[in-house]
């Protein structure tokens, strides 16, 4: 097994750079722009180079291994988030954001991470764990830094975060990935994996929860100091709390899963953010005070550190049921997915935000967010709980050894006896298969 420190710096480097310029913008753009609404599209710019990066990353680290797809994104962290210090235009910073997102690490070492649970479901759990303590740890100490230090030294800011994503290059130089079942073939069962009810309902999952996280962070500087006229170090104090119990939660990972299983916790942290959302349906009430509006805000986060540590935790056993060796594709494009969720919900938030309606202003987003939570949970229960729109075993023709594919797989094709019913051409039939570790697989999800 190789080291998981490569993976879990790398998480904490890009979540540094993220973090440390979120209660910048608005004073970025408020000098080079005089509007807020610019912190929106910056945003979006970013979460759009990375949805072009979580494609790339994941197709590559299938191919040319997790290590070698770490070492080109963390190269291109140090250069982008080091010439965002020097960025003096809005254009130019759309620009230089939307290269950082390009080189995004993240579905890399969520692979790599995955890669060295193998199909132990507690180590799988621990391991996501520690990548999203690691980012929310990354996220918090950024907006810290970018918060106290101020608008004054916004160079020397983001020259840190360059010398951090250095820092994590190196540990990825002196770090081997771990070793991967069929590494030398090509993944396969791709389509199979993409159109299966199981991979869609995380897509869908991973959308909202995209658009959930950015919409709202993006609103945290903009309503804090809208309202409350709160200043960079107040808007870091309020981000660095609410990642501090996302940190809290991220600890705890391992025994919750164990406790009451991923699927039932996925739909927590959806419910923990309607009830956020449903708060600022009442201005009144959400508004009340600065501390009535930060814990609405936190709970609207929810489905940031379990929601999405959860699907994370489900990926590679959809990889696994309907296809081989195509782990990192398949988190690449749920991340993708989740990316374009990102990368319209600064934008989406703020336009919505300022959107006059007769609920209160800057319901709207909580309306169409609250909307879709709704229609999530309820597909992701009837597929999950109830085995909707998916069959029982995998599409995807594997080999016929059962020792080498009853560890991914809940079936084996063997030969057709007389008068059984099979693929015509290659006289197969698909019988059920379980391995104990399967069973326990299961029974954890």
């Amino acid at each position: 097994m190789g080291s998981i420190k490569a993976p879990a710096m790398a998480a904490w480097a890009d979540y540094f750079g993220l973090g440390s310029i979120s209660p910048l913008l608005p004073f970025f753009c408020l000098k080079y722009a005089d509007s807020l609404e610019s912190v929106g599209f910056i945003l979006s710019a970013q979460y759009g180079g990375v949805i072009l990066g979580s494609t790339l990353g994941g197709l590559f680290s299938d191919r040319i291994g997790r290590r070698n797809t770490l070492l080109i994104a963390l190269t291109g962290d140090v250069i982008f988030f080091t010439a965002t210090g020097f960025v003096q235009t809005v254009n130019l910073m759309v620009v230089v954001r939307a290269f950082a997102g390009i080189f995004t690490p993240l579905t890399a070492a969520i692979a790599w991470l995955l890669d060295d649970a193998g199909e132990d479901m507690g180590k799988r759990a621990r391991n996501q764990g520690i990548f999203g303590m690691c980012s929310i740890i990354g996220f918090m100490s950024g907006a810290a830094m970018g918060g106290f230090m101020g608008f004054g030294l916004f160079e020397i800011v983001n020259c840190a975060c360059g010398a951090l994503a250095l820092v994590a290059l190196g540990f990825t130089i002196n770090s081997s990935e771990p070793e991967r079942p069929n590494a030398d073939m090509k993944p396969e069962g791709k389509i199979d994996i993409f159109r299966s009810a199981m991979f869609i309902s995380l897509a869908v999952a991973y959308f909202v929860i995209g658009l959930q996280f950015t919409g709202i962070t993006t609103l945290v500087a903009i309503i804090l100091p809208d309202r409350y006229d709160y200043v960079e170090w107040q808007i870091a104090t309020s981000l660095m709390c609410i990642t501090f119990v996302h940190f809290l939660f991220m600890a705890s990972l391992k025994k919750l899963t164990a406790a009451f299983g991923t699927v039932n916790l996925i739909l927590t942290s959806f419910l923990m953010a309607m009830l956020g959302e449903l708060a600022f349906l009442f201005e009144d009430f959400a508004y009340s005070s600065d501390i009535s509006c930060n814990f609405w805000l936190f709970m609207c986060t929810m489905v940031l550190p379990i929601g999405m540590t959860g699907c994370n935790i489900l990926a590679p056993t959809v990889a696994d049921k309907y296809g081989k060796n195509a782990r990192g594709a398949t988190v690449g494009m749920l991340r993708t997915i989740f990316n374009v969720g990102q990368a319209l919900g600064p934008a989406y938030g703020v336009k919505l935000y300022n959107t006059q309606s007769n609920i209160g202003v800057g319901a709207m987003f909580f309306v169409c967010q609250f909307v879709l939570m709704v229609l999530t949970i309820i597909y992701f229960v009837w597929v999950w709980k109830f085995g909707g729109g998916d069959d029982k075993t995998s599409k995807h023709k594997l080999p016929s050894t059962p020792s080498q594919h009853s560890k991914v797989n809940p079936g084996c094709w063997q030969e057709r006896s007389e008068g059984e019913e099979g693929d015509e051409e290659k006289g197969l039939v698909m019988v059920e298969i379980k391995t104990p570790q399967e069973t326990k697989r299961e029974a954890d999800i």
